[in-house]
């Protein structure tokens, strides 16, 4: 490289780095940073003597970019969640960028930064002009779009916060401001209404958003500050709040504490299952009273869809007999799809419900010659209605799991329900004790958990 003349910029040093040799060439130097990268070391180009560069082979080249490839493959399919804490936020990929965006790579800065008004100011940046995300790489794009999710989760926990607020200088007469959240019993009469008014919402809404506040404050710290870093969404806290609703402070920060290192890359299904094991186990009685009081409010609702039609649905049901009646609806549904009705599964199982519930048939109808003289047609369906049959002897297959030390009543841990999640102790006996009624389940003992049976 020729040196620079007299008229080029000196730079501020006076000795500007474009202007001095470099020994590497530009496939070194990238293989360098590479390696640098992959071993989850900074480069530092201060004291990397360009004098003791040892020029790398052909093959050593190919080498290292192939093995860094093929690792930056394997992570970008492993990654998962993004953000602090996140297993997706755990490496440096290999290689540079010049984005605007390039600190919101993965491993990189804000990446691993966790929600705060610092960390939405660079996302706007970054996101240049309406948006438009201009020369931001598909890696750069997934922090971006991770740390807006962190900021939205941020911006629910500063909301609550507010909300929380209102509840405290809403106090009603005589409730004092007490315990680490100084947080009232109750609010005064009108507290929601102001809020709802204020909100656009319906009274309802605000005063469960009063209630999801005063539990933040009180007795969830911990998914508090998770849903403040932007570990959590909100939907999650809510999720959180509603399973220890019943619980008291202790209680609710033990429940807390068996699911927040792993919260945030549950999806709301799986989180949902965890809390409702985490109380089965710290306060197994309080989860028996909940579901038994839960019971007595069984239901059925019925309202009207956006689309036009209606929807019904069952509320607070025997978990063993809403999986009864699931393998049921399936098992009509499948009737129908071998008989040639039209339609997708999902389908399908609404028209074997709708059939159940009426004592309806909805098998294509078949037509038949009769028999002699000038023949003709008649319609005819193959068996009768679906409330007259049974599938292949049994109307439900259950799959218990429990813990060995439940059975024989040594400790009251919650068991597994296939199909439905975790179930409480007591739950779990009685449904054990239908089974045998109706069935002769052979148990099966297999590595420390008991398997059963038909019914």
């Amino acid at each position: 490289m020729a040196s620079s003349s007299a008229q080029e910029p000196s730079g501020w040093d006076g000795d500007p780095a474009w202007s001095r040799p470099d020994a590497m060439t530009p496939e070194e130097r990238e293989a360098w940073l590479d390696g640098l990268a992959e071993a989850g070391e900074p480069p530092d180009l201060e004291e990397e003597d360009p004098e003791d560069w040892e020029p790398l082979t052909a093959g050593e080249l190919a080498e290292i970019r192939e093995f860094a490839e093929a690792d930056a493959r394997v992570w970008a399919g492993m990654a998962g969640r993004r953000g602090p804490g996140q297993p997706g936020s755990a490496r440096i990929y290999p290689g540079e960028s010049c984005s605007t965006a390039a600190s919101f790579g993965s491993g990189m800065t804000l990446d691993m930064m966790p929600a705060c008004v610092g960390l939405a100011l660079s996302a706007d940046a970054a996101a240049g002009e309406n948006d438009s995300y201009r020369g931001v790489s598909d890696d750069e794009l997934l922090g971006l779009l991770a740390a807006w999710d962190r900021l939205e989760s941020h911006m629910a926990a500063r909301k609550l916060a507010a909300v929380a607020e209102w509840y405290r200088r809403s106090a009603a007469p005589g409730c004092a401001l007490e315990g680490p959240g100084r947080m009232p019993d109750r609010y005064e009469e009108f507290t929601g209404d102001e809020l709802a008014s204020a909100l656009a919402e319906s009274r309802a809404a605000a005063e469960t958003l009063l209630d999801l506040a005063k539990d933040l404050e009180v007795k969830l710290p911990g998914t508090a500050g998770a849903l403040r870093d932007g570990i959590i969404s909100r939907k999650k806290a809510e999720i959180i709040a509603y399973a220890t609703a019943l619980l008291d402070e202790a209680e609710a920060r033990a429940a807390e504490d068996e699911v927040l290192d792993r919260a945030g890359r549950l999806t709301p299904g799986a989180l949902r299952a965890a809390i409702a094991r985490a109380v089965m186990k710290v306060a197994p009685e309080k989860a028996r009273k909940r579901r038994e009081t839960a019971a007595k409010f069984a239901r059925v609702e019925r309202w009207a869809e956006d689309s036009g039609n209606a929807a019904l649905m069952g509320r607070e049901l025997p978990p063993d007999e809403v999986l009864a009646c699931d393998q049921r609806i399936r098992w009509w549904a499948g009737e129908l799809k071998k008989a040639g009705l039209d339609g997708g599964m999902d389908e399908l199982r609404a028209r074997a419900y709708l059939d159940l519930l009426l004592n309806k048939d909805s098998r294509p109808r078949r037509e038949t010659t009769a028999g002699g003289g000038g023949g003709g047609s008649s319609a005819g369906r193959d068996g009768g209605s679906p409330a007259g049959e049974d599938p292949a002897g049994f109307v439900g297959r259950v799959t218990l799991t429990a813990p060995i030390a439940t059975l024989t009543r040594l400790a009251d841990r919650p068991g597994e329900l296939a199909g439905l999640g975790p179930v409480d102790p007591w739950l779990d006996h009685a449904v054990r004790t239908q089974l045998r009624q109706r069935t002769h389940p052979v148990p099966r003992l297999r590595a420390g958990l008991m398997v059963a049976g038909r019914g």
